[in-house]
């Protein structure tokens, strides 16, 4: 279990390392469940039986259609709620990026930091090409295909998300300090 408290300890580092891998294993990890919710589905509908005696259904597939396949065809929530949390993982990187600005030093460790996660998304990348090089692996992962686009380009994808938090610390760094008090305009 991830512990918050040891995490704060790192920082922001540590927080972007975690929302990256987060982003690598959730897509998997939800692409495992969507091919078995898949899987599943046909299973049900190749089955069929004849129930007796009840007023309600009369066959296992009207059974199955008032409780299983209503659940089943959830699955594709799984793809949208992928992307969702992908786009809320990159938007708090922005925002980690823009409280890095708060001195120069710490916007020049975000720089060697980010050439250290662009190296890393170039390994995470390659894998996950040799993950697509299995079939069945290729037969799970078909149906996200932002996801494959992601992790296809994922060096370019942590580099261009690199790039705009480092800009975003850098606009925070030099905005004006408009509520601070100034001695110089004071009459």
């Amino acid at each position: 279990m991830i512990d918050i408290d040891e995490i704060k300890k790192y920082g922001g580092f540590m927080t972007i390392i975690l929302a990256l891998l987060l982003i690598v294993v959730s897509g998997i990890g939800i692409g495992l469940i969507y091919y078995t919710m898949d899987q599943t589905d046909t299973a049900f509908r190749a089955f069929d039986c004849t129930i007796e005696n009840n007023t309600l259904v009369s066959s296992c597939q009207e059974l199955f259609e008032l409780g299983v396949y209503p659940f089943l065809a959830l699955k594709e929530v799984l793809i949208w709620g992928n992307v969702l949390a992908i786009f809320g993982l990159v938007l708090g990187m922005l925002l980690l990026g823009y409280q890095s600005g708060r001195s120069p030093a710490t916007l020049g460790l975000v720089f060697l930091f980010n050439l250290l996660l662009t190296y890393g998304g170039i390994e995470v990348s390659n894998i996950y090409r040799t993950f697509l090089e299995n079939e069945t692996f290729r037969v799970i992962m078909i149906d996200f295909t932002i996801y494959n686009r992601i992790m296809l380009g994922f060096p370019w994808f942590v580099f261009i998300i690199s790039i705009f938090s480092l800009l975003i610390g850098i606009v925070n760094y030099q905005r004006t300090k408009i509520n601070a008090p100034t001695a110089e305009l004071d009459y």
